[in-house]
């Protein structure tokens, strides 16, 4: 993932609100093994928040481009 900035976070966050999802961007109500979905309990290795939102809404980098 490329280097966010405070504006595309921002903008991240905007999104994540308009469309109603959890501050992972997944479907309100989603469970997580080991109570969130940045931790991997088996290689014990962490993701950022932001990095593990693009992955899963690629379909959004082209608009926050534009718009942040």
């Amino acid at each position: 993932m490329p280097n966010i900035n405070d504006n595309q976070k921002k903008w991240i966050d905007r999104m994540i609100k308009k469309k109603g999802l959890n501050e992972y961007g997944d479907p309100k109500g989603t469970m997580y093994m080991g109570g969130t979905p940045l931790f991997d309990e088996f290689s014990g290795s962490r993701k950022d928040r932001y990095d593990y939102i693009l992955d899963k809404h690629k379909d959004w980098l082209p608009q926050m481009d534009k718009e942040s």
